[in-house]
Formats: structure tokens, C-alpha cells, sequence
């Protein structure tokens, strides 16, 4: 796998690249990270701290402290290739 693209919320255009090896707890769940957003089925997930993002950008703004914080993205179907979902998808079983 060389990169993942990762958003806060399953809808929110602003996506960012990440390192695979920066992702941890792959899951399914349908609460975003951040504002809680729900999505309309489950949709994959897993933690990384904020300053993991390569390119891209994250609604993810560091308000509430210094960096770097443990924060919940989605990780869509769409935004990946086939092989990086399908081994994502199969860590979260």
C-alpha cells in the first residue's frame, strides 16, 4: 500500500494523503470524528494523530491545543484504489 486518502467526515471535500502506517484501529462505525457527523450507513475509520497528513487538507483545525492530536477520519471507497480498500477493509474485520 503506498497512500491512503482520508477525509474528517464521509462528505467533506477537503481530503488528505496519509501514510498507511499512520493509520491505527481500522473500523466501521457512523459517527465522524471532529463534530460527530452521522452518515447514512457505516462507513471505515481509523485514528491518526493530525500531523500525519502528507498533502491534502483535513477539517481538523488544532484549536483546543498544541499538536499533535489523536483524531478519527473515514476512509471512502471512492477516494481509493481497490487494493488499498480491500486491505484496510479487511484489517477492520
Amino acid at each position: 500500500m503506498t497512500t491512503v486518502f482520508v477525509r474528517r467526515q464521509w462528505n467533506d471535500y477537503r481530503i488528505a494523503e496519509v501514510r498507511p502506517e499512520d493509520l491505527r484501529d481500522p473500523h466501521w462505525r457512523m459517527s465522524s470524528g471532529g463534530v460527530g457527523k452521522r452518515s447514512p450507513r457505516p462507513v471505515l475509520h481509523a485514528r491518526m494523530l493530525c500531523t500525519a497528513v502528507q498533502s491534502g487538507e483535513l477539517a481538523h483545525s488544532c484549536e483546543h491545543g498544541p499538536p499533535p492530536h489523536d483524531i478519527l477520519v473515514c476512509i471512502v471507497k471512492k477516494d481509493n484504489t481497490r487494493a488499498v480498500y480491500a486491505e484496510l477493509e479487511e484489517a477492520a474485520r
